[in-house]
């Protein structure tokens, strides 16, 4: 997806300064040895294939409201180190190799370092909202322990291999849809919005599913992978998709053949293909678009009059542009 221009001029280069500094010698060098978790913090941060979606977000829903830009660095910066750090530690679940163009820190260093340099990642992204309301670093907390919940859930979804679709909904909402609802949350709360807080995050929440059902069906259905992940990832491994369990429910013969597909533990592309060209037959892809637009649908609504005004405008227009590629997927 192509982000739109920021409503701030300058917010991401500004952001990218911010993250530059507050990763940068002066503040990591203080009390943060051993220097191995410094550069492992670093390692995926400042990688060029980062795409700051986040923050961005963070910029969208705070300059609707008008908050600060510095109260808006502070936060964008935190949802995109909890964001990485997160990476981090779901490269080493996940025995990744590759991330945002380059070796993941588990493959450059160890999971060792991974683990822990995700850790301290984790501890500099909540140090930023020291000085915001405290309301925001305690949402900060349960977003870390939801997301957290969410990664264990899916551990526990590859080893059974049979996870159903409320399953994979807990697991998207709480891994993606989480950290979204929570960069549409923490501006409206830096202006004492409770109110605006709950719905920006139910925004955030719904343009997050989206945004994973959208993954996941391009994952099944484009030609070429779209997501950075080889295509086929989530039928090879096992990993939790909406139109894989979609197709599980719905066909027997679907689910008889990823169990014994995913006990072997080994498929051709010949195999992948096959099975994903049954699940394409079946009304999988059709009945994710329909997903995809009612959670769009339903951030819209959430969004309200906001939709109007600079941000809100960013926001309607980043799910336009969403709709349109889930829908170009499926070749419509």
């Amino acid at each position: 997806m192509t982000a739109f221009a920021s409503p701030t001029p300058g917010f991401l280069s500004l952001f990218e300064e911010h993250l530059q500094e507050v990763l940068g010698d002066q503040e990591m060098e203080k009390n943060r040895d051993p220097r191995v978790l410094v550069e492992a913090c670093r390692h995926l941060s400042w990688a060029r294939g980062a795409k700051r979606m986040r923050p961005l977000l963070v910029d969208y829903f705070g300059a609707s409201l008008g908050v600060d830009d510095q109260v808006r660095l502070k936060i964008a910066t935190t949802a995109e180190l909890v964001h990485t750090a997160s990476l981090l530690h779901d490269d080493v679940v996940d025995e990744g190799k590759t991330r945002r163009g380059q070796e993941t820190v588990n493959a450059r260093w160890n999971n060792s370092v991974a683990v822990l340099g995700g850790d301290l990642m984790l501890c500099v992204a909540l140090e930023q909202l020291y000085e915001l309301p405290r309301e925001i670093t305690r949402s900060a907390v349960d977003l870390v322990a939801e997301m957290t919940r969410a990664a264990m859930w899916e551990v526990e979804a590859r080893e059974k291999k049979g996870w159903t679709l409320a399953e994979w909904e807990r697991i998207a909402d709480g891994k993606t849809g989480a950290l979204l609802a929570w960069c549409g949350r923490a501006p409206a709360l830096a202006m004492g919005e409770a109110e605006l807080a709950e719905a920006f995050g139910t925004c955030g929440r719904s343009l997050g599913l989206a945004f994973q059902l959208t993954d996941d069906l391009i994952d099944l259905m484009s030609p070429v992978a779209k997501s950075g992940k080889n295509r086929y990832a989530d039928l090879k491994t096992g990993n939790p998709s909406f139109p894989v369990a979609l197709a599980r429910s719905e066909s027997l013969s679907v689910r008889s053949a990823l169990d014994e597909m995913w006990s072997v533990g080994v498929s051709s592309e010949e195999e992948l293909e096959k099975i994903a060209g049954v699940i394409r037959e079946l009304t999988v892809p059709a009945t994710t678009l329909e997903r995809i637009e009612g959670h769009l649908d339903e951030a819209l609504e959430a969004l309200g009059p906001f939709a109007d005004r600079p941000g809100g405008v960013h926001i309607a227009g980043w799910a336009a542009q969403l709709r349109e590629m889930a829908r170009r997927t499926l070749g419509g």
